[in-house]
């Protein structure tokens, strides 16, 4: 009895663990020559929650964040605690997609289970899509939209998953908007999910899949992996 409680009262603390997600947001465009913001994120974005730096848990304050230029040129950028959120500024010197990326391990175990997150951000400077293929290159796990078309309301917008430049096995993607709708899809065996916006603004994309993997962390045993990837999406009436 007391081998069951246990377990209940662990799974439940986990919950909120594993709705929490780290993600960047930045103007998704941008020009040369004028310095562009980066923000940070811990917490939940549907119920517009985001957590107090020292209240982030475990190592997450640890995490970097990297941008790749147009060329494949990789940048750690410097970030700095601000209230509840990381900011960094970065200047853009060529035209081109610039690739934000975070890819962080959590320190602990919990429950058997070793945490990979990954956050995503793109930056089209002066439009221009050269350098957008960078992000499989750079980002073991990614969720990606048709960046060559505009995000508008009501019309179908697809997500696609890749881990390793493959598809992940059983991967999810949940869609959360700006006014905290959530809905949870599964991704179809090609490793894609596809809704239709019901409002403007900024939606949340997160991508999840559990890696049947084996070994120790930091000293610890996991029995798995969990991945979670983020990418902020912006649609227009």
């Amino acid at each position: 009895m007391k081998k069951f409680l246990f377990s209940v009262i662990l799974c439940c603390s986990l919950q909120p663990l594993f709705a929490h997600a780290i993600w960047i947001e930045t103007v998704t465009t941008g020009k040369i020559g004028q310095p562009q913001e980066v923000r940070v994120f811990l917490g939940e974005y549907a119920d517009n929650e985001r957590d107090s730096i020292q209240n982030w848990f475990s190592n997450m304050k640890d995490f970097t964040l990297y941008l790749v230029k147009p060329d494949g040129q990789k940048e750690k950028l410097t970030c700095t605690a601000n209230g509840n959120y990381f900011t960094a500024t970065f200047t853009p010197t060529v035209t081109g997609t610039h690739v934000l990326s975070i890819d962080h391990t959590v320190q602990e175990v919990y429950s058997g289970s070793k945490i990979h997150y990954y956050a995503m951000g793109l930056v089209k400077v002066n439009n221009s899509l050269t350098g957008a293929d960078n992000v499989k290159d750079y980002t073991d796990f990614s969720l990606l939209t048709n960046l060559k078309k505009t995000n508008k309301l009501h019309q179908p917008a697809t997500v696609q998953l890749s881990y390793k430049k493959a598809v992940p096995a059983a991967g999810e993607v949940t869609v959360q908007s700006p006014e905290g709708w959530t809905k949870k899809f599964k991704a179809s065996q090609a490793g894609d999910v596809t809704f239709s916006p019901a409002w403007a603004g900024r939606y949340m994309l997160e991508g999840t899949f559990t890696e049947e993997a084996s070994g120790q962390h930091e000293g610890k045993d996991f029995k798995r992996v969990w991945h979670c990837v983020t990418y902020c999406m912006d649609v227009d009436k």
